[in-house]
């Protein structure tokens, strides 16, 4: 899928997968099952206790010990790993930096839209400093896999490397596809993602059920998204942002908009 262009290309060889306590990182371990299985990728499921959790050791293990337990009965590589450190971000942050990994996933709750926080203390400090791409999915009452994938296309809210995961995602999924072009809300275009629009014929070939929908006559970005997830009610939308140099990611007032949709998951990737 579109081997002409490496720009639109994310590797996921190697996936870390931090495990918390709940049900938004079954979620994710799910998701990343269904990548690993579909690019013979390898995972590690990794659980980080903090030196002052009184928690017992023995949940922790459980945690990474039930991801093998079901990773292998999907015939996939799933390597159980649990470190201790100061702090979950601290841990989280030091075993992706090891360089090994090609991809973090990871899942957190809905913020309110009151909220300053988009993905949670832990997500928003991996998202600013973080050196390898991660996908973190914002999770709400939907059920995982997903029938409908929503990808809205404009650069203001998107990315290549986003757009190939979504595709990605669909194909694995088995899902219907909105592609929606709301690439006129671009003031500076730079690629205008061309080659996603060239080859919409060699998607549709390739197992992907794709609809293409073009902006209404509303006047912004959120008045868009706000009227497709209505009338088209999505079970995902997939967006992304990208970091500058050595700049920190900026996560702009629309991309917050719609993270915090509490109708939808919403997955995010940055690269």
């Amino acid at each position: 899928m579109f081997e002409t262009s490496r720009s639109y290309f994310l590797k996921s060889d190697h996936i870390l997968i931090p495990m918390f306590r709940g049900i938004n990182s079954i979620k994710a371990l799910k998701m990343g099952f269904d990548f690993a299985d579909y690019n013979n990728s390898e995972i590690t499921a990794i659980t980080i206790r903090e030196k002052s959790d009184s928690i017992e050791w023995s949940n922790s293990v459980t945690l990474v010990t039930n991801a093998y337990k079901d990773g292998k009965r999907r015939g996939l590589k799933v390597i159980p790993k649990i470190t201790t450190s100061a702090s979950v971000k601290s841990g989280l942050m030091n075993e992706a930096d090891s360089r090994y990994y090609d991809l973090l996933i990871m899942a957190t709750h809905k913020r309110s839209m009151l909220s300053g926080s988009v993905f949670g203390s832990i997500g928003d400090y991996m998202l600013k400093n973080i050196k390898m791409p991660i996908g973190i999915l914002s999770v709400s009452e939907r059920e995982y896999p997903y029938k409908k994938i929503l990808l809205p296309v404009s650069e203001n809210i998107n990315t290549r490397a986003s757009v190939f995961i979504a595709l990605e995602l669909a194909k694995i999924n088995r899902s219907k596809l909105i592609i929606f072009d709301i690439r006129k809300y671009d003031k500076k275009k730079t690629h205008g993602f061309k080659n996603l629009f060239d080859n919409i014929g060699d998607i549709a070939k390739n197992e992907i059920d794709v609809k293409i929908d073009k902006s209404g006559d509303n006047t912004s970005i959120r008045e868009e998204m706000d009227s497709i997830i209505l009338s088209e009610d999505p079970d995902c939308v997939v967006i992304g942002g990208r970091k500058v140099g050595n700049e920190k990611l900026r996560i702009n007032s629309d991309m917050k908009f719609v993270i915090k949709d509490q109708r939808i998951d919403t997955l995010f990737i940055e690269k």
